[in-house]
C-alpha cells in the first residue's frame, strides 16, 4: 500500500471509536475482506502458538465471527485440528458470509462437538455488542457451553460479555489496532495488538466520525434534538448568525443568538435563529450576565458557543470568564472560539469545564505559549475536552494521547466566516449529546466536506454562507438519514 502506515493508537480506545475507522476505512476504499483476511491471520498465529491439541472456534453473526471462519482457514491449511462452531445458522452481512463460506466445515449450535479440545477462540462478539450488557440466546448458551469445557480460552477483539454477569473469561485477548476500554480487567486475561493494515488517514477526521451521530427519533418532539445558545457580537454580528446557522444545520433543534443590542439590531434574522437581545449595547459586558443565565435555567441549553464576534475589551473578557466558570458548574459543555480564547487561563484547560476550544495558530499561540494541547489537558480525562487548532489542516487533541488531524476541503474556505461556522457545527452536535471529542471531529469532517461541495458549486465567489446547507446535505449522505 502506498500511503504511509500508521503504528496502533496509543490512547485506550472506546468501543463507539472502532466504527470510526472502520467507516473511515471504507470510506477510503479499503476492502474489508482485507481487513478480516489480516485480522484472521494474526488470530490463527496466536491460536497455533497457545494450542497443544485440537481447537475450537466459537463463531457469532457478526464480523467477529467472520474473523473466526478466516482463522478456521488458515488453521486448517497448516493441518491444525479445527472445530467450527457457530452460533447462528447464518452470518450477517456480504464479508461475514463470505468468510462462513472459506471455512468450509461449519457446525451449528446446539450441534456443539463432543471431543476434548486443547484451545477455545472466542469470536462470539465483536465491539459492536455493547459490552458489559447481559448475553441472549443463543450466545449465551454458546459461551456457557465453553465455560464448561475447562479449556484455555483466546478471546477476539474483547473476550464475549465484557463486563457484564455472563462474561466469557478468557486467558488471552487479541485485540487489533490498538488497546481498547475494558481490556485491563481479569476477564480479558493477557493482552496484545496486532496491526491493521490500513493508511495514516484512517484514524483521522473523515465520514466513518458520523457513525457516532445520535440517531433521529421517528417520534422525536421539537427540542428532543437539542437547545444552543450562540453568546457573541458587539463589535460584529455576522460571525455569531454563522455560527447559529450551521448549528441548525447540523441537526439542533432550537438555536439562540444572543447580542448585544446594537450588533442585534444590525443584523438580519433569520426565522430559523431565536433573538435573545442582552441588556448591553455594544460589547458585552457583567451588565448581560443576568439575562444569559437564563442558558443555565430549567428551559436552558445543552451547550454554549461562545466568541464570535465578540472583541477583546477587558470588560468582555471579564465576562466570558463569568459565563464560562458559571458553564463548568453547571456542567454545560462549551465551544470556546475566537475572541473568547482570550479568557482561558494562560497555558491550560479551564477546570471542570467540558467542551471544545478552537483557536487558529496565532489564538493558540497566545494562549498556549509554550504548553502544547496535551500539555493543557493535563488532568482532564476521555472524551470530554478537544482543543482544535484551525488552519489549512486542523490538528485536533484530547486527554488520555488522542490526537488525528482533518484535512481537505477546499483553498477557497480560506474566507471570513469558516471559524464561525465550525464553532457552530461543533456546538450543535455537542447540544445533540455528543461529547467534545467525537463532536469535533465530525465537526471538522462535515465543515471540510461541506466547504468542498460548496466550492465546486459557487467557484472562486464561494462565501460562508454558502456552506451551511451543504452541511445538512453532507450529514443526511454520511448517516443515511
Amino acid at each position: 500500500m502506498s500511503r504511509a502506515m500508521r503504528e496502533p493508537a496509543c490512547w485506550e480506545m472506546r468501543w463507539p471509536e472502532v466504527s470510526v475507522l472502520d467507516g473511515n476505512a471504507n470510506a477510503l476504499g479499503i476492502a474489508e475482506p482485507s481487513l478480516m483476511d489480516a485480522a484472521g491471520m494474526a488470530l490463527a498465529v496466536t491460536a497455533r502458538e497457545m494450542a497443544d491439541g485440537p481447537i475450537v472456534i466459537l463463531c457469532g453473526p457478526g464480523n467477529n465471527g467472520g474473523d473466526g471462519f478466516v482463522s478456521a482457514r488458515y488453521l486448517r491449511e497448516w493441518s491444525i485440528q479445527t472445530t467450527v462452531l457457530a452460533s447462528h445458522p447464518e452470518s450477517r452481512g456480504d464479508i461475514a458470509r463470505g468468510a462462513r463460506a472459506s471455512a468450509e466445515e461449519v457446525r451449528v449450535w446446539p450441534d456443539a462437538p463432543i471431543e476434548k479440545h486443547s484451545l477455545v477462540v472466542d469470536c462470539l462478539l465483536g465491539a459492536g455488542a455493547a459490552p458489559g450488557k447481559n448475553l441472549r440466546p443463543p450466545i449465551a448458551e454458546v459461551a456457557a457451553w465453553a465455560i464448561g469445557l475447562v479449556a484455555p480460552v483466546l478471546a477476539c477483539d474483547i473476550p464475549t460479555g465484557l463486563g457484564g454477569p455472563d462474561v466469557l473469561p478468557a486467558d488471552a485477548t487479541l485485540t487489533f489496532h490498538s488497546m481498547k476500554q475494558g481490556l485491563t480487567s481479569p476477564d480479558a486475561g493477557e493482552v496484545s495488538v496486532a496491526p491493521l493494515p490500513w493508511p495514516a488517514e484512517v484514524e483521522d477526521c473523515g465520514p466513518g466520525d458520523a457513525s457516532r451521530y445520535p440517531p433521529l427519533e421517528a417520534n422525536a418532539r421539537k427540542g428532543d434534538r437539542g437547545r444552543l445558545w450562540v453568546i457573541g457580537g458587539g463589535p460584529y454580528h455576522g460571525a455569531p448568525m454563522l455560527a447559529g446557522i450551521a448549528a441548525a444545520r447540523s441537526g439542533c433543534d432550537l438555536v439562540h443568538v444572543a447580542m448585544p443590542s446594537a450588533a442585534a439590531a444590525r443584523a438580519e434574522w433569520p426565522a430559523t435563529l431565536i433573538p435573545e437581545i442582552l441588556p448591553d449595547e455594544g460589547m458585552l459586558t457583567d451588565s448581560s450576565l443576568s439575562r444569559i443565565s437564563e442558558a443555565f435555567g430549567p428551559r436552558g441549553a445543552q451547550a454554549l458557543v461562545i466568541g464570535p464576534g465578540l472583541g477583546r475589551d477587558d470588560a468582555t473578557t471579564d465576562a466570558v470568564t463569568k459565563i464560562l466558570s458559571k458553564a463548568s458548574d453547571n456542567d454545560i459543555p462549551v465551544v470556546v472560539d475566537a475572541d473568547a480564547i482570550g479568557a482561558l487561563p494562560n497555558g491550560a484547560w479551564p477546570d471542570g469545564l467540558t467542551g471544545v476550544a478552537t483557536p487558529h495558530a496565532k489564538e493558540a499561540e497566545r494562549w498556549l505559549g509554550e504548553s502544547s494541547p496535551a500539555d493543557a489537558l493535563e488532568g482532564c480525562s476521555g472524551e470530554a475536552a478537544t482543543i482544535v487548532v484551525t488552519g489549512p489542516e486542523d490538528l485536533l487533541t484530547a486527554p488520555e494521547g488522542r490526537s488525528c488531524r482533518a484535512s481537505g476541503g477546499h483553498s477557497r474556505m480560506a474566507v471570513g466566516g469558516t471559524g464561525d461556522l465550525l464553532a457552530g457545527t461543533i456546538g450543535g452536535l455537542l447540544a445533540q449529546g455528543m461529547a467534545a471529542w467525537p463532536a469535533a471531529r465530525l465537526g471538522c469532517a462535515l465543515l471540510r466536506e461541506a466547504g468542498a461541495r460548496a466550492a465546486q458549486s459557487t467557484g472562486p465567489g464561494l462565501l460562508a454562507e454558502d456552506v451551511p446547507v451543504e452541511i445538512a446535505r453532507v450529514l443526511a449522505e454520511w448517516t443515511g438519514a
